[in-house]
């Protein structure tokens, strides 16, 4: 089991998004679902028994590489910034110039490889979904807001400099 508790905890330090155990599945070709979780709760105690500031959370479903909560403040500042995909980003665009555009108005407009690409959005916390009727609406958030902004004003910056 080790080689397989490895690569999940590889996948996990990596992914900036919570994995499903149907993704482990994938990843380590073990059909075996409580077999796959015995090996993620054993990665769980494994960094509870080291003390680690690190812990492997559980949500909906999903699991999570995370810093525990004592630490989160100290650390923030480290921080680095979301990171999506290029796909996703014109996608974003798009949802920006459209704020509350229906995802199937969107679906026509671009493709329907958007799906994937506002789940990364929704993932990312850029984007949230509020269901309208056999659609869904989608709404820029706070979060693209703040994100934004502050790349906008750092651009601003960076001209004003260059400008003296």
């Amino acid at each position: 089991m080790t080689e397989e508790k490895r690569l999940i905890e590889a996948a996990l330090f990596i992914s900036a998004r919570p994995m499903s155990v149907e993704e482990f599945r994938t990843l380590t070709g073990i059909g075996a679902l409580g077999y796959l979780q015995n090996a993620i709760k054993e990665l769980q105690k494994e960094y509870q028994g080291r003390g680690s500031a690190i812990e492997i959370a559980e949500a909906d479903g999903k699991y999570m590489m995370k810093i525990k909560t004592d630490y989160v403040e100290r650390v923030r500042e480290f921080a680095q910034d979301t990171e999506i995909g290029r796909s996703a980003l014109r996608t974003l665009a798009f949802i920006s110039k459209h704020d509350g555009i229906l995802k199937s108005e969107l679906v026509k407009k671009m493709g329907s490889h958007v799906y994937q690409n506002v789940q990364e959005l929704t993932d990312a916390g850029f984007v949230k979904q509020q269901k309208a009727g056999r659609s869904s609406k989608l709404i820029l958030t706070n979060k693209f807001r703040t994100y934004f902004e502050k790349k906008e004003e750092a651009a601003v910056k960076i001209n004003a400099e260059e400008e003296i």
